[in-house]
């Protein structure tokens, strides 16, 4: 009784870390895809704020100077947060493979790495796809899965 308890408690572990796995692997792509391009600073205060906003405040010149430093440290603190994140989840997987390491054979080892190439695969594909298909969207079409919303009415 207790060997098949330990064969489930494994194959439950082996699905659990593919869906973990899988987990950081889709957040990691699709917050890749879900982002607005990168802030290019070299633009003015007006692309910096998002465009309609900006034009709506009609900054100073000197709004614009002061409003430059600030959108841009908040950009990099932004970029180094992202980073932060995605070192500890590898870390972190890293960590949970070594305690799986102590408890599953090296046949179920790796057969875990068997699957985890073939969701890579599978993974790679999907974007390959979907890089595909966003290269045939025409530039003025939106870049995320939702509709972009009604320009507000002047006033």
């Amino acid at each position: 009784m207790a060997t098949k308890l330990k064969i489930a408690l494994t194959v439950g572990g082996i699905f659990f870390m593919g869906a973990v796995t899988g987990g950081f692997t889709g957040f990691r792509i699709a917050s890749h895809y879900a982002k607005a391009p990168q802030m290019q600073l070299r633009g003015s205060p007006s692309e910096l704020l998002g465009g309609r906003a900006a034009d709506k405040l009609n900054l100073t010149d000197e709004q614009k100077q002061q409003i430059r430093p600030i959108i841009g440290r908040t950009a990099e603190e932004l970029r180094n947060m992202s980073r932060e994140t995605f070192s500890r989840s590898a870390e972190l997987i890293a960590k949970m493979d070594t305690g799986l390491a102590k408890i599953l054979t090296p046949e179920q080892l790796d057969k875990l790495r068997e699957i985890r190439t073939k969701e890579n695969e599978r993974r790679r594909q999907w974007m390959s796809e979907r890089a595909k298909r966003n290269e045939s969207r025409p530039e003025s079409a939106p870049t995320g899965n939702r509709p972009r919303p009604p320009e507000p009415p002047n006033q």
